[in-house]
């Protein structure tokens, strides 16, 4: 297991030192800019001025020097607009963003869990062929569109939700928060939800069609008795992967649906990054999510490993193996 987790940790390291490369080069080859915040009559002197003040009249290679000496003191840079720390900016506006995520995974998981089950588990009957259809149906629309379609029913038609925006006094009235993100959080439930129930239901198929389920049920054990203490510690394994995947996928699906319900999170940050040519903002918020993605699949390959016996008995019969050759 200490191997597994020395490897593993270096392929994280060479990971997010190859995010850092990619992300630096790319958005400088995408333009210059100054020419984003200067008016259209400036003159030379102006731009080149301009440039010096910004620091990108220096040579990339010395940029990018910069930059990762920044990094390694927590430091993501200035933005180039508002001239505030870009750090500060991003830790401001995950009080929107991580309380979305972390709601939206909840209520998928909750969602997710009984409906694949009994997709599966029913599978033969009309209702576990509905939940089925369902799931599937559900991932198949896009995020954004759900959000639509959920603002014209409950803000535009009922009149019972706000439409988007979150109040100017943050979380001073959590109420008032919650219910700025209960659209938010329903439209990315409903999707994660039907993409996660998709999983539970193969898996369940799965768990279902073993031997050790159907040797005790012939030795008298009721259907319920035998899932919970054979199949589920045995199905949930290979859930865990799949949940890491998913809370990478629902906050990525909140940094876009921020946009759709007009919220102050990392989604409009990196928006307005993009339509300024803010380099260090737009850098700022694709690296900590790129980091935040590859630390959830870290935790949770490692975790499927420490509490399946099967992998790690599989992690030394490999070494052995070699070791005999």
């Amino acid at each position: 297991m200490g191997s597994y987790l020395l490897r593993r940790t270096g392929l994280l390291l060479l990971s997010l030192a190859l995010a850092v490369t990619v992300l630096f080069v790319v958005l400088r080859l995408l333009g210059n800019p100054v020419y984003a915040l200067i008016n259209l009559e400036a003159t030379p002197e102006d731009i080149r001025a301009a440039s010096a003040a910004l620091g990108v009249d220096r040579p990339i290679f010395v940029q990018f020097a910069d930059y990762i000496g920044g990094l390694f003191r927590g430091d993501l840079g200035t933005s180039f607009s508002s001239h505030l720390s870009v750090s500060d900016e991003i830790l401001r506006r995950l009080n929107v963003t991580v309380p979305l995520t972390l709601i939206s995974f909840a209520l998928s998981v909750i969602i997710a869990i009984p409906v694949g089950f009994i997709a599966a588990w029913k599978s033969r009957t009309w209702y576990g062929t509905a939940f089925s259809a369902l799931s599937q149906l559900g991932g198949a629309i896009p995020v954004f569109w759900v959000g639509i379609l959920l603002v014209t029913l409950f803000a535009l038609n009922l009149g019972v939700l706000p439409a988007g925006g979150f109040p100017r006094q943050d979380w001073a009235d959590p109420l008032d928060a919650l219910t700025s993100l209960t659209l938010p959080v329903l439209t990315i439930a409903i999707v994660s939800g039907s993409e996660l129930a998709r999983y539970v239901r193969s898996a369940t198929l799965d768990i279902l069609d073993r031997d050790y389920l159907r040797t005790a049920r012939a030795l008298g054990q009721p259907f319920s008795t035998a899932l919970w203490r054979h199949a589920l510690r045995n199905g949930i394994v290979p859930v865990i992967s799949i949940l890491a995947i998913q809370l990478a996928t629902t906050f990525v699906g909140a940094v876009v649906v921020e946009n759709v319900f007009a919220l102050p999170g990392l989604g409009d940050m990196l928006i307005a990054g993009i339509r300024q040519q803010d380099f260090p903002n737009v850098q700022g918020v694709l690296l900590f999510s790129t980091v935040l993605v590859l630390v959830i699949g870290f935790l949770g390959d490692v975790l499927q490993r420490l509490l399946d016996p099967r992998l790690r008995s599989s992690l030394s019969g490999n070494r052995r193996a070699k070791a005999a050759a």
